[in-house]
């Protein structure tokens, strides 16, 4: 075999090994696709919507994601999900879960609200829990002045389940997740006049919720009490 033959197939042998290698988690969470067109909106069939190209929420997870925003969203190529941090955007009208045995599909919800981020959660081994945690705006004000409130919702991992534990007129400001007690602990700050705006006249609380159950406590209202005293 001469040298310019040898060289063309070990050229080609090599294009035909990367084109063969399966993208890494990373690689596949940043790929977006612009073809697909859905409508979920169940009242007014002009608003579409596109889905993004599937990802995996973890390596190990039974179920992939599709990614659903708005048609005229012009950010969708600044969207990317990283399965240790999560998404971070506030662009997402909805997610999608297919089962990869089934293909059977789950709209996470037909309700009107925009995903600001999700994530998996996982245990002190950094396995994976059967919980996926999101925050949500779910009230849309005609007033521009009216503050953006943002709640806590939590899913099982194949999207059923999806619940708000926030309360109504509450904004999320933090939370934080313990893994050895199976509870999401967070923070938010009540919009108690009901002016749509948020100051330091509003009321602060403390909560956790359970990703067992889903059932949120508010907890140190008597000891808060006694020290403002």
């Amino acid at each position: 075999m001469n040298g310019k033959i040898k060289l063309m197939l070990t050229v080609f042998f090599g294009i035909l090994l990367v084109s063969c290698t399966k993208p890494t988690q990373d690689d596949r969470s940043v790929i977006k696709d612009l073809n697909v067109v859905v409508d979920l909106d169940m009242e007014n069939n002009n608003d579409q919507v596109i889905a993004d190209l599937p990802i995996k929420l973890d390596s190990l997870s039974d179920h992939i994601v599709f990614q659903i925003r708005n048609i005229n969203n012009q950010e969708y190529n600044k969207v990317t999900y990283s399965s240790r941090k999560g998404y971070n955007d506030n662009s997402l009208r909805n997610l999608v879960f297919q089962n990869i045995q089934t293909e059977q599909t789950n709209v996470l919800t037909l309700d009107k609200i925009k995903i600001v981020s999700y994530e998996q959660l996982y245990n002190d081994k950094n396995e994976m829990e059967k919980v996926v945690l999101y925050q949500v705006i779910d009230t849309f004000m005609e007033d521009d002045e009216a503050i953006t409130l943002t709640s806590l919702y939590l899913s099982v991992n194949d999207g059923k389940n999806f619940k708000k534990i926030s309360s109504k007129n509450h904004h999320l400001n933090s939370w934080e997740y313990f893994p050895e007690l199976k509870k999401v602990f967070f923070k938010t700050v009540e919009d108690s006049d009901g002016n749509n705006k948020l100051n330091n006249l509003d009321k602060h609380h403390i909560f956790s919720v359970s990703i067992e159950d889903f059932k949120a406590i508010e907890l140190l209202t008597e000891e808060l009490k006694t020290m403002a005293k």
